[in-house]
């Protein structure tokens, strides 16, 4: 995404050109019906938003009489969105409940699926506590079950950022039990959090030194791996000739990078190198980040 693109856009307008540049990267044309469909709008308003994404993205599509509709020109650069496959697969599924997909294929089901992963339940009240303590600046009262109480025990927390990572739903937030900054899974929770009071100053999001600390993950293919499975692996994830690829990630989120990629222990990675194609280059300097 274009960091330069006005800022000025209302989140309406951004989510139509985002639709845009997605259908028209992914399938080659695009038509006014998808902005009417997806919008619930009408067709010459569907015009003016294929004119305002042309003014605010010039050479990016053109109309093409042969295939009614607009496509991309070749020297095509995303401006609203990030040229990644996962959009479109997501902005697919996230009309599913439509029965049929009003993009390429109209007439009938796109031929596509996808795993849905397992999810964990959230409440939303839960969150809603969570986001007002964040803004407010406030400690929150839990009941958390963890390993150690799996029958859940009381904590004072004061949350500061919402997690998504690993298939899963976390806050990191400062443990005034275990006087140090944590994340808790929030399909953990036992009941809805109660606000306390204003956090402690030790609790302030400045402090938590390795939230603000960023790590260098070198990912190779397993070495256990047969040379031309190695370089199979390397061709996957676009290493290139080195055979490596690196990846900033912060301190306290390289865990559940690592539970993504299935990367292994060490143990694990030698005899398993099948399930664990990926491995660190530096997971003696990372040890401490890993689960």
């Amino acid at each position: 995404m274009d960091a330069n693109i006005n800022t000025a856009l209302s989140w309406e307008r951004m989510a139509q050109f985002h639709l845009i540049e997605v259908i028209a990267l992914w399938e080659g044309r695009l038509t006014s019906n998808h902005l009417q469909e997806a919008f619930s709008i009408g067709r010459n308003k569907a015009s003016e938003i294929l004119k305002s994404y042309q003014q605010a993205a010039p050479g990016n599509i053109f109309h093409c009489s042969q295939t009614r509709g607009y496509v991309p020109d070749t020297a095509f650069e995303p401006c609203f969105s990030h040229g990644e496959v996962h959009e479109y697969l997501d902005l697919l599924h996230s009309n599913s409940s439509r029965n049929s997909h009003f993009y390429a294929l109209q007439t009938g089901q796109a031929p596509i699926d996808r795993l849905q992963p397992l999810t964990r339940p959230v409440d939303p009240d839960v969150v809603r506590v969570i986001m007002q303590a964040v803004r407010d600046k406030q400690r929150i009262s839990v009941c958390y079950r963890s390993f150690s109480n799996p029958d859940g025990a009381e904590r004072l927390i004061a949350p500061h950022t919402l997690v998504s990572a690993a298939g899963r739903w976390h806050v990191r937030a400062f443990c005034e039990k275990d006087q140090e900054f944590k994340d808790f899974m929030l399909h953990r929770f036992v009941s809805i959090p109660e606000i306390d009071s204003d956090r402690l100053e030790m609790a302030n999001p400045e402090h938590d030194k390795e939230w603000f600390k960023t790590v260098e993950m070198v990912l190779i293919p397993n070495p256990a791996l047969d040379p031309e499975q190695q370089q199979l692996v390397a061709d996957d994830y676009a290493m290139g000739p080195d055979q490596q690829l690196k990846v900033s990630v912060r301190a306290p989120l390289v865990k559940y990078m690592a539970v993504e990629l299935r990367i292994g222990t060490r143990q694990q990675t030698l005899q398993y190198p099948a399930a664990h194609q990926l491995t660190l280059a530096n997971r003696d300097e990372l040890n401490k980040h890993l689960l």
